[in-house]
């Protein structure tokens, strides 16, 4: 590997370390709130948003079909005995760092349905 690959593997690793933790903290706050929700207002909220639901059906589209790719790569490497291009892992760490980006987009865009509108059960 050289040093251009392993500075941009090194980098594209660090950042899916943050936006991993940020997703985290998206997920853990959505849980929180998700445990006191109402939930027909919050079905109401996202299923009633049709540019909510496309945005994340878009996500889960891209999210697996990166993930697809990774895989079926995986397949040939271990079928075949196919030995692959060392730099080609610096395609996979970008591969691994837009599936956590997706997966972090689609935790904000439920974070902002949830924190946006009143959701909470009235005690």
């Amino acid at each position: 590997m050289t040093n251009i690959s392993f500075s941009i593997s090194l980098i594209a690793n660090l950042i899916s370390i943050l936006l991993a933790l940020t997703g985290f903290y998206f997920v853990y706050k959505n849980w929180c709130i998700w445990k006191n929700a109402r939930f027909e207002i919050l079905k109401a909220r996202a299923f009633l948003n049709k540019k909510f639901l496309e945005k994340n059906w878009l996500y889960i589209v891209i999210a697996g079909g990166l993930i697809m790719v990774r895989r079926i790569y995986r397949f040939f490497e271990l079928t075949f005995e196919y030995e692959g291009h060392p730099e080609i892992e610096v395609i996979f760490d970008l591969i691994g760092c837009a599936v956590i980006l997706v997966l972090v987009l689609m935790a904000y865009q439920w974070y902002k349905l949830m924190h946006t509108h009143s959701v909470y059960k009235e005690s």
